[in-house]
């Protein structure tokens, strides 16, 4: 697992509360599973660029593949787009203070 990767998931745990994000059960080191909302796929990354696809916004934890599946968001160009906007917005956030 890379530096990055490290970051990633100690920040999906902490705003998660250690529960899967999608029914709330006890998340199991090494058990869980890194859900990406904007799937992280060839089309999704040529669309909206890896800086959205990799962001932590986009990433949550879940127990199982199946939960997994119900935080892929790819399907509603609404949600989408809501969270594109959250992502620029924060990181612009970033950028001015």
């Amino acid at each position: 697992m890379t530096q990055v990767q490290e970051e990633q998931r100690r920040y999906a745990l902490a705003i998660s509360g250690g529960v899967c994000e999608a029914c709330g059960k006890p998340l199991v080191d090494g058990h869980m599973q890194a859900a990406h909302r904007i799937g992280n796929t060839k089309m999704n990354r040529a669309k909206y660029g890896s800086f959205v696809i990799d962001h932590r916004y986009n990433v949550g934890y879940t127990c199982s593949l199946a939960c997994n599946a119900s935080l892929d968001i790819s399907g509603e160009p609404d949600a989408v787009m809501r969270l594109c906007a959250e992502i620029y917005t924060k990181e612009a956030h970033i950028l001015r203070c």
